[in-house]
């Protein structure tokens, strides 16, 4: 009878052996572990926009900066900060003056500014067609990129590009919204402010100030405050109803065309003044092609300006009103509050 080696007898135990099996999850434990996710990155979420805004708004800050030391340069240069056409809502805007001092001289090469930017006659004046490759273009300094609004506005067939960051026009009390003459502010349509003009002091009067872009839609409801102007019911002539007037009068439609022309002079494309304060749970009023506008932002909490000096601060949306306005005055003499 033959024996069997210690080899065979090794080689049947490990065949019946226990086979040991691999651990998995189970249904349950895999819930938890999508739950603790799904927890982790609702944590997450708020840091990573709160991050990304503060990249936006300091962006925004730069930009303001740009365009105030752009402004400073001008006036070095020429004796007077850059100044809107005079000819009505139809000329150049002070913005389009600053180019050259953006690093933006090739496009101020294609600006003709001895030739009108709007041809035609009267209320049916369009654009010049020399610029027809032009006013479409779109000029990251002169855009905010926390507004989620659309900078494109486009107006018989044709396409502008706007920006956000508005020029000092006054306190906007009374009539001084109206653009054809002195506004108490730095810049009104063929202003010719000097530094030695602003007598209330550079630190404590305003440049610039951001707003936001247009809901691009006209309506008979007010969907955005923050978006649309209203116009309202009542007659009189361009620059003779006060703003506390217009304020008060009824609504007739909402209008969504603000911030949508950065090369044009027109009120609510290129102008800012203090009536309202800053993100106004008032929409702004739309008044004969002039506008009683005000200051509106995305960043939470309040409005980005920079002043005369060039600093650049954010003024809280609680600002007390008459500071505010005198903010927007150069040369009223008042003593300010705190901002």
């Amino acid at each position: 009878m033959l024996k069997k080696t210690s080899g065979e007898a090794s080689m049947k135990t490990d065949i019946f052996a226990p086979v040991s099996r691999r651990a998995a999850f189970t249904l349950v434990e895999l819930l938890v572990v999508i739950a603790i996710i799904g927890i982790l990155i609702g944590l997450l979420l708020p840091a990573v926009q709160q991050a990304r805004e503060a990249s936006r708004r300091m962006q925004c800050s730069n930009n303001l900066k740009q365009l105030a030391l752009a402004a400073h340069n001008y006036e070095s240069t020429y004796k007077t900060f850059p100044y809107p056409a005079e000819d009505s809502s139809y000329g150049y805007s002070a913005q389009s003056k600053m180019l050259p001092f953006l690093e933006q001289g090739n496009l101020q090469d294609q600006l003709d500014f001895s030739q009108p930017l709007m041809i035609g006659v009267s209320y049916l004046k369009t654009l010049n067609p020399i610029y027809d490759n032009l006013v479409g273009m779109k000029i990251n300094v002169l855009i905010c990129p926390s507004d989620p609004g659309d900078p494109l506005y486009v107006d018989d067939d044709i396409t502008w590009a706007g920006g956000n960051y508005m020029v000092n026009a006054g306190p906007g009390v009374g009539v001084q919204y109206c653009s054809t003459s002195d506004t108490g502010g730095i810049f009104w349509r063929g202003s010719a402010t000097r530094f030695q003009d602003i007598t209330d002091g550079a630190t404590h009067t305003i440049l610039l100030a951001e707003t936001l872009f247009g809901a691009r839609l006209n309506s008979t409801e007010l969907l955005d405050a923050q978006t649309q102007m209203r116009s309202t019911s009542g007659g009189g002539s361009p620059c003779s109803t006060a703003a506390d007037d217009l304020d008060a009068r009824s609504v007739t439609s909402y209008d969504g065309r603000r911030a949508g022309q950065w090369l044009r002079n027109l009120t609510y494309q290129s102008f800012i003044n203090g009536y309202f304060p800053p993100n106004s749970p008032s929409p702004d009023i739309l008044y004969h092609g002039d506008a009683v506008m005000g200051a509106r932002s995305a960043h939470p909490g309040g409005v980005m300006v920079s002043f005369a000096d060039g600093s650049v601060r954010v003024v809280s949306e609680t600002v007390d009103l008459s500071t505010w306005r005198n903010l927007h005055a150069r040369n009223d003499g008042a003593v300010l509050g705190e901002f």
